[in-house]
């Protein structure tokens, strides 16, 4: 199953953080590219990347489902994502 989600445009920029916990499991978080913090955002962290989509709650569930499936990586996450607008469809 695939779903769209929107791109974020320069003028509004949105981002999608999304973290890699100790544990294994994802969290994800939108929000403005100004409001992505220079220090881990959640306790517990590994790694956390920008993306830059802007999905709904609904379809970010379905993301974090998906990485936490291990059905997406952030790497794969990471190349649907585009400051310049549009959609992305991303296979969840």
């Amino acid at each position: 199953m695939n779903i769209t989600v929107q791109n974020t445009v320069p003028a509004t920029t949105r981002i999608t953080l999304v973290g890699e916990m100790h544990d294994g499991s994802f969290a994800a978080e939108v929000m403005t590219e100004t409001a992505v913090p220079y220090t881990p955002y959640w306790d517990n962290l590994l790694e956390q990347r920008i993306v830059y989509i802007q999905p709904d709650d609904e379809q970010l569930g379905a993301i974090i489902t998906a990485l936490n499936e291990r059905r997406l990586t952030l790497d794969e996450l990471q190349n649907y994502g585009s400051a310049e607008g549009g959609t992305s469809s991303i296979p969840v």
